[in-house]
């Protein structure tokens, strides 16, 4: 599948930086798919690039969905960057708190990216509140 609004010529690791943060959750599904990928081991040569890729790629999601939440009045009066926990966003979305495709939830998880980005940490799912 080729996302043709996003699509552009890049380093290779952004796509997978991509695919890294949106489907998989462990270090061990992360050497599988480094592995496939590659075709063998990654060395640490690409796990520092990749690191620096995965952050620059959170930056990046951070500021597409803020700015796809700058129209709503209230965000201008916001200026507390402080963002749930990905088990807090999920449990709002399952709760009903937060909804998906709201101003409010693309502004929250602009902030998840944000947060990923300073921390490394990871990342929202955007299929869950986009």
């Amino acid at each position: 599948m080729i996302d043709w609004e996003s699509a552009y010529r890049n380093d290779p690791l952004v796509d997978v930086a991509i695919v890294l943060d949106s489907l998989v959750r462990s270090r061990e599904l992360e050497d599988v798919l480094l592995r496939a990928w590659l075709g063998r081991r990654p060395d640490e040569g690409l796990h520092a690039r990749l690191e620096v890729v995965r952050a620059l790629t959170r930056l990046y999601y951070a500021g597409v969905v803020l700015s796809a939440s700058a129209a709503a009045s209230w965000i201008s009066e916001d200026t507390d960057l402080s963002a749930p926990t990905i088990a807090e966003f999920q449990q709002a979305i399952r709760a009903g708190r937060l909804k998906p495709g709201t101003p409010e939830t693309k502004h929250i998880m602009g902030k998840m990216f944000l947060t990923s980005f300073l921390t490394g940490g990871e990342t929202p799912r955007l299929d869950v509140a986009v």
